[in-house]
């Protein structure tokens, strides 16, 4: 029997910084898990998820969130979903896989990509610099999500707030993508 435990860690060490009116914080309480949508399952699959937790599949590029605010469907591609939501046990794709009880396809993504929140009221003007998608909140609204690409990191974006975004990069560009923000609030601050 081996000696070694692994400790499960964070790709950002739960960094968090505070700057004038801009807030930059590794999200760490929150699970991603893929959901891939037979094509020949999606009504069964969308009716299990409504009635397992009152959500319907987002349209693309948008998102639906649970009334209690636990759980957030993201649609980026015709034959999945990503579900965003609290969960901090070991095994958020059997959770849930139980949860919704549909006939789908379940990837926990968790530890592939590093999350970062970059929120308050200079929140927009910090991303405008290094973010090539319009952030206008009359475009990108409440709840729009999108691939982009960020100082070349690929990254997925999600509005969570009025001044609040999710970026997600590869666990592996998540130290780049923390100090290209930094940068950018430097240079906009």
């Amino acid at each position: 029997m081996s000696d070694y435990e692994l400790i499960k860690e964070s790709p950002l060490g739960g960094a968090e910084h505070e700057f004038d009116g801009v807030t930059v914080a590794e999200v760490t309480d929150q699970s991603l898990v893929m959901v891939a949508l037979p094509k020949d399952r999606a009504e069964d699959i969308e009716s299990a998820i409504a009635e397992s937790c009152g959500l319907s599949i987002p349209a693309m590029g948008q998102s639906t969130r649970s009334a209690d605010a636990s759980l957030t469907l993201w649609r980026l591609q015709k034959n999945q979903v990503l579900a965003y939501f609290s969960y901090e046990g070991d095994d958020a794709e059997a959770n849930l896989a139980e949860r919704f009880n549909a006939p789908a396809y379940f990837t926990d993504q968790s530890d592939t990509w590093g999350m970062i929140r970059v929120s308050g009221e200079r929140s927009r003007d910090v991303l405008e610099r290094i973010c090539p998608i319009d952030l206008d909140p009359n475009v990108f609204t409440l709840g729009s999500v999108s691939r982009t690409v960020m100082e070349h990191i690929g990254t997925i974006i999600f509005r969570d707030g009025d001044d609040s975004y999710v970026l997600l990069t590869m666990r592996s560009f998540s130290r780049s993508m923390l100090h290209a923000i930094e940068v950018s609030v430097k240079n906009v601050l």
